[in-house]
């Protein structure tokens, strides 16, 4: 009795391709990351999907997008899913929910309505509209919607201030568009006045969250500064950070690791720009990663990873060092990705690690 196969639609397929790349922490692009997919699933799930039937499904040009319901089940099992058919509910639901603010999913060539308001300043409506949403939709939700906020706002051909202005405190918009899609590397037109209207009225003191939300946006905005040469705004920003808050290690225990890390991390940037290398602070940065490594999950080690080798990017030999070290330090992590990494320039390889929201959830292809 032969197999029976099922046609999936381009759009389903995306996000199947999208939501197994999230699980695997790499982008399917080539042969070599479909074979190691393939290990991936088989070491999971114990249940195998060939190499050439994953390149068939999201790499071969012209494939009419009828696999087999058993390779579909096994790759919604290895996501997360019950089987195929919960994944399509799923997508029903997440497509649903995309249809309430006007985006038509598969139908690249319309504008979304959430599109046209950013674009076009009607600012008011969407307001209204993205305030009924309370915080505590699912995680999926709010990355769904950051995600297409975010690309309105990337590609807005007039100024971002005004959507900043306006929605900066809204909480849906600070948690799924500026705390989960932040975008280090500042792509976004006015993304700089966005993180200053996001720091409006916040005061470390009151909070661990107050704490944590100050810290998350003056990070994002010193490592800025310092790739732009802009040492005014260092030196500013670096007093306000490590002279006038001079947190420790022990303040910033309750503090979500991200955060964190980024505020040991970044002192190198104010120190470069004020001391020079500071090899006792170092000293006591890399002990503290290595023990915060001890007790850390998946995903959390990721972000060390990253934010110590992204940060050591101004002293090159250090930072091949220091990776390497890590390397060692975390098989657990690097074994899942195809060993071709190891061959490409350092910028590349660190995407594989890369957690901030902009690239890990796929808004930056």
């Amino acid at each position: 009795m032969p197999k029976p196969i099922h046609k999936i639609s381009d759009y389903n397929l995306n996000h199947l391709k999208s939501k197994l790349e999230e699980k695997l922490t790499f982008r399917i692009l080539t042969k070599l990351d479909c074979k190691k997919a393939s290990e991936a699933i088989q070491f999971e799930n114990d249940k195998s999907i060939s190499e050439s039937t994953i390149y068939r499904l999201f790499l071969l040009e012209g494939n009419k997008n009828t696999p087999y319901q058993h390779t579909l089940d096994i790759l919604a099992q290895f996501i997360g899913q019950k089987d195929w058919f919960s994944f399509e509910s799923y997508l029903i639901e997440i497509t649903d929910f995309q249809n309430l603010y006007g985006v038509f999913p598969g139908q690249q060539q319309y504008k979304s309505l959430l599109s046209f308001n950013i674009h076009h300043g009607g600012l008011k409506p969407l307001y209204h509209f993205l305030e009924q949403f309370p915080t505590d939709i699912s995680f999926d939700k709010k990355g769904i919607l950051g995600k297409d906020i975010y690309k309105s706002l990337k590609n807005n051909p007039n100024s971002n201030v005004e959507f900043y202005k306006e929605f900066h405190a809204l909480p849906i918009i600070r948690e799924g568009f500026f705390e989960l899609l932040a975008d280090p590397d500042f792509s976004i037109p006015d993304y700089e006045m966005g993180l200053s209207f996001y720091l409006k009225n916040i005061k470390p003191h009151h909070s661990i969250k107050a704490l944590q939300d100050y810290i998350f946006a003056n990070s994002l905005l010193l490592r800025y500064y310092f790739l732009k040469g802009k040492k005014a705004n260092v030196l500013e920003l670096g007093k306000a950070l490590y002279l006038d808050l001079s947190l420790s290690e022990k303040d910033l225990g309750a503090v979500y690791v991200f955060p964190k890390i980024r505020y040991f991390c970044y002192r190198l940037f104010f120190d470069e720009a004020t001391v020079g290398f500071n090899q006792n602070y170092f000293d006591w940065l890399l002990d503290f990663v290595f023990r915060e490594l001890e007790n850390t999950n998946l995903i959390e080690t990721r972000i060390i990873i990253h934010t110590v080798c992204d940060t050591l990017q101004i002293y090159p030999k250090l930072q091949e060092e220091i990776f390497n070290q890590l390397v060692l330090k975390c098989p657990h992590i690097f074994t899942k990705f195809p060993n071709y990494i190891f061959q490409l320039p350092m910028k590349e390889r660190l995407r594989f690690v890369d957690s901030n929201g902009a690239t890990f959830f796929g808004a930056i292809k």
